[in-house]
C-alpha cells in the first residue's frame, strides 16, 4: 500500500532543515507511516548565526539560510513580493512529487498552505494560479501559528469555506502572530480541530499535543492506528508478564 505523502512547510525565515528539528513532534508522531517532504521556500532573505534549543547539542551554534515564501511590502499598498515565484514552485513539486494527501503549515508555511488549498479547489477565480498543475484537492491541513494572506486582491481565497479537515495550533502567547489572527483563519473552515496551548510561536513538543496531532492523523494514515494498536497491545501483554511474575 502506497503510503500517504504530507508537503511541510516551514515559517518565514526559517528552511525545510531548521523545520525538520522544529517539527520533531509532529515526525515522532508520524514516523515510517507517511512520506514527508520538506520543501524549501524559493525567497532568501539572507543568513543569521543561531544557537537555538532545537538543536541537540545546544552549545554549538549552526549557519541557517533564512528562507521565505513572500515577502510582506506594507506602504501604500499591501504586497506579497515573490509569491508568483513561490506558487511556480509549488506547481512543479505537486506535479513531480505529489500527490501529496496533507500539508503541514507553520506560520507563514501555514497561510502558504491555505493559498494552496484554495487555489487547487477553485483554481480560475483570481489573480493567483498554480498553472495547469493536474493535482486532486488537499484531504486534511495541520497548521501551526496561521494568519491569512492580508492583501485586498487575495481576499477571494477566503469566500468559499474550506471543507477539508483541519487542526489548528494555537500559542495563547504567540507574540509573533496574535492568536485573533489565527482565530479569524479558523473561521474559515466548516468544522477545524483547535488545540490552544500555553505558549508562543512554535509546534508545541510536549506529549498532549502528540496524542492530538495522533488522533486527527489517524482520520487520514491508516497505518498510524495499526502501530498505535501494536504498541497497545505490546503494553499490555508487558503489563501482564509484570503480573504474572509478581504473582
Amino acid at each position: 500500500m502506497t503510503k500517504p505523502k504530507i508537503l511541510c512547510l516551514h515559517g518565514f525565515g526559517e528552511n525545510a532543515e531548521l523545520f525538520k528539528i522544529r517539527s520533531r513532534n509532529f515526525r515522532a508522531v508520524v514516523g515510517d507511516t507517511a512520506d514527508l517532504v520538506f520543501l524549501d521556500g524559493p525567497i532568501d532573505i539572507g543568513s543569521l548565526h543561531m544557537t537555538t534549543g532545537d538543536l541537540v547539542d545546544e552549545s554549538i551554534a549552526r549557519e541557517f539560510t533564512n528562507l521565505g515564501w513572500w515577502w510582506m511590502r506594507r506602504g501604500r499598498s499591501f504586497e506579497a513580493r515573490g509569491i508568483g515565484k513561490t506558487l511556480d514552485l509549488i506547481s512543479k513539486v505537486l506535479t513531480e512529487q505529489g500527490p501529496f494527501d496533507g500539508i503541514l503549515g507553520f506560520s507563514q508555511g501555514a497561510s502558504l498552505a491555505i493559498v494552496i488549498s484554495a487555489l487547487l479547489a477553485n483554481p480560475s477565480d483570481g489573480p493567483l494560479s498554480l498553472g495547469d498543475v493536474d493535482h486532486p484537492q488537499i484531504k486534511f491541513l495541520v497548521l501551526a501559528g496561521a494568519f491569512q494572506l492580508e492583501v485586498p486582491e487575495y481576499e477571494y481565497l477566503y469566500k468559499q469555506p474550506f471543507t477539508m479537515p483541519s487542526l489548528h495550533m494555537v500559542g495563547t502567547y504567540d507574540t509573533v502572530v496574535d492568536p485573533e489572527r489565527s482565530k479569524i483563519v479558523q473561521g474559515y473552515f466548516d468544522s477545524p480541530d483547535i488545540f490552544e496551548f500555553v505558549g508562543g510561536h512554535f509546534i508545541p513538543q510536549s506529549p498532549k499535543c502528540a496524542r492530538v496531532m495522533r488522533a486527527f492523523l489517524t482520520q487520514f494514515i491508516p497505518a498510524l492506528k495499526d502501530s498505535q494498536n501494536v504498541q497497545s497491545a505490546t503494553s499490555t501483554d508487558v503489563a501482564a508478564g509484570a503480573v504474572a511474575v509478581s504473582a
